[in-house]
């Protein structure tokens, strides 16, 4: 067993999520580096499909553009998970997407509060950032090998233990200790259901959905600095489109969003 592993259990060990394929077995770190690094190290090795990587803190966690990802002991949810779907590198903003979509419902479902995507990776509610999603892969040509998907949701930070202003926790929204297995619990019932109705060929579907719960739509933004429009869709990739002054459609597949108004 790796250095960090606290130990191995199976879902039903741990309330019985009623997963098929997400959390049937969850490796549960005290400390670690970073669980992305720990899914992508055991996905080289071989690990099955839906294995769950859970630390209490990390020591290196990080979101998108390799920025450092708050992660003090028991006061965040951190989590990543190892996927194996028959796909093409270009997918890689379908899981994104979907995964976010079952992140918002489980907050939803947990909390009862309102929280959406913000396109490409972050969950928000009132534009203040509650979590963040990051998508890696090991691919070959153009197929996926498989992909590492980490999730991290603040919970229980109180305000002056955010990293930034714009950010809140489920402690500071909901002002009780948040318990963090009963979280995953239902975050993993939620994204084994997306991530089954994917494999069967659902995406459209899951598009449909994800359309109701953006937190850009209608509003100006610049993505990377230089692309400007209103965000007005989700294409069947899962890309976000602009309308652009002159009239036309931009899809855009990867990048960082600024709300200009």
């Amino acid at each position: 067993m790796d250095e960090g592993i606290t130990r191995i259990f199976n879902t039903k060990e741990i309330d019985n999520p009623h997963t098929h394929i997400i959390g049937r077995k969850i490796y549960k770190y005290d400390t670690i580096g970073s669980t992305n690094d720990a899914a992508f190290m055991y996905g080289v090795k071989g690990e099955k499909e839906g294995s769950v990587f859970w630390a209490r803190s990390q020591t290196k966690g990080r979101g998108r553009l390799s920025r450092r990802w708050v992660s003090h002991k028991d006061k965040g949810l951190y989590f990543s998970l190892l996927l194996r779907p028959d796909a093409e590198v270009k997918d890689a903003a379908k899981i994104t997407l979907l995964i976010g979509l079952a992140v918002v419902k489980a907050l939803r479902s947990f909390s009862g509060l309102g929280f959406l995507i913000k396109w490409p990776n972050d969950i928000v509610i009132d534009d203040k950032k509650i979590g963040g999603i990051l998508t890696e892969m090991d691919a070959e040509v153009s197929r996926v090998k498989f992909i590492v998907v980490g999730i991290g949701i603040n919970t229980n930070l109180r305000k002056s233990e955010l990293p930034i202003k714009e950010a809140v926790s489920l402690k500071m929204l909901l002002q009780k200790e948040i318990p963090q297995e009963a979280l995953l619990n239902v975050c993993l019932k939620e994204i084994d259901g997306y991530y089954c109705r994917f494999k069967d060929g659902g995406f459209p579907d899951i598009i449909d959905e994800a359309r109701h719960f953006s937190s850009l739509w209608g509003k100006q933004v610049k993505i990377n600095g230089k692309e400007e429009g209103v965000a007005v869709d989700f294409d069947d990739q899962g890309a976000l489109v602009l309308r652009q002054d002159n009239g036309f459609r931009k899809a855009i597949f990867a990048g960082d969003v600024e709300l200009l108004r």
